[in-house]
């Protein structure tokens, strides 16, 4: 019988352990579900020196790190967030317990970032240097992001926010700045049988075949099967957008939106997808879309950062949340997939990318049973009958 996993197990240490409000960092260790992990709590001072977690973990390594702490010293963070790199951990935050200002520089250190949607605060705090008060300059925090692989744009948001504006990160804007690599889904943990199986990180050929999933998804979404593959692949329940409903809700829901636009192209950008599997698949990737309705003489196009949680062994969908990031104006055609189409096509003929020639493949699949095609002028126009 299945029980619930780590993510509650840790929620309930965060209270059963002293407030991090506490001088120094202090180490719990907890094992919840099949998942080793060190919980690090408290305020970090000038005097938390890194190797104390390398002394820590010598006799048992864990699988992630998790933090409840309200921040405190930078350096110290960053020590702490570099050895953490350097040993290979993987970093982890949810929502029972707290990681701000500083401690964030500590759990951008892990090779893998994982962290549940809204857990993450993020306020001016970030930049400063904690008890000694002082400010540093943004060069250090600029170099040790870019060392970490978060992308430039974490800096820029972190700095434009007013003293006093403390601003929740959704898991889309935590996917976007590159602060996130994965997300610890509620989920179950494994049967006795599975066990068995080893517990290292699972191989390519799973986050592969999440990968595809989602590829299917939107190219069906693109399509008359659409219905037919959501009603097939759906969990029970869905946490849709940020809520939990039905899949009958959510079904009715899309089912609406099709009626609304029947006509639509949904495609994964190339270079953009990336998928982290432990338990269950989180897939993140950028989505072109083009929608359009003959009878109404609407049409909309746009992208999405676009996520979604499904389960490798059932093969269900339990999540899908996506942010709008570009709203097109005045559409009157798919020239944003066409476009699409145009730098694939590229990129196919002049690096011989596997990945743009595909999506060069599909679009342009895509695009001809919407109606769309390419002319011997190599000018793009409404089909028409030879």
């Amino acid at each position: 019988m299945r029980s619930s996993i780590f993510i509650s197990a840790l929620i309930s240490l965060a209270t059963l352990i002293a407030s991090p409000g506490q001088a120094a960092v202090r180490f719990a260790h907890v094992k919840a579900a099949n998942n080793d992990i060190l919980l690090i709590q408290g305020t970090f001072e000038p005097s938390d020196l890194p190797d104390r977690l390398e002394a820590e973990i010598k006799s048992s390594v864990p699988k992630f790190i998790a933090f409840n702490s309200p921040g405190g010293d930078a350096d110290a963070a960053i020590g702490y967030g570099r050895a953490i790199r350097r040993l290979k951990l993987s970093t982890l935050q949810v929502s029972g317990s707290k990681c701000e200002a500083a401690c964030l520089l500590a759990f951008a250190g892990g090779t893998q970032r994982f962290a549940e949607d809204v857990s993450v605060v993020v306020d001016r705090a970030l930049l400063s240097s904690g008890a000694s008060g002082q400010q540093t300059g943004t060069d250090k925090y600029k170099s040790y992001f870019a060392e970490m692989g978060l992308d430039p744009t974490f800096l820029t948001f972190v700095t434009g926010l007013a003293d006093g504006d403390r601003r929740v990160l959704s898991l889309i804007d935590m996917a976007g700045f590159g602060l996130v690599t994965g997300q610890p889904t509620p989920y179950v943990a494994p049967t006795a049988e599975e066990t068995a199986v080893s517990d290292e990180a699972p191989s390519a050929t799973l986050n592969e075949a999440a990968l595809q999933f989602f590829q299917e998804m939107q190219r069906t979404w693109s399509t008359n099967e659409g219905m037919s593959f959501l009603a097939n692949n759906y969990g029970d329940s869905v946490l849709y957008y940020g809520s939990q409903h039905s899949k009958a809700d959510v079904l009715q829901e899309k089912q609406q939106f099709a009626i609304r636009w029947p006509v639509r192209i949904y495609a994964v950008r190339s270079g953009t997808a990336r998928a982290a599997c432990f338990d269950v698949c989180t897939i993140f990737a950028v989505v072109d879309w083009y929608a359009s309705s003959p009878l109404r003489k609407k049409s909309s196009s746009g992208a999405v950062n676009a996520v979604m949680t499904w389960d490798p062994t059932t093969h269900k969908i339990l999540a899908e949340n996506g942010k709008i990031t570009t709203n097109d104006k005045s559409v009157a055609g798919p020239d944003r997939i066409i476009r699409r189409w145009l730098t694939d096509s590229s990129a196919c003929s002049l690096s011989y990318s596997q990945e743009a020639c595909n999506s060069q493949a599909l679009l342009l699949t895509l695009l001809s049973n919407s109606g769309w095609c390419r002319k011997l002028d190599a000018t793009w126009g409404p089909c028409t009958l030879q």
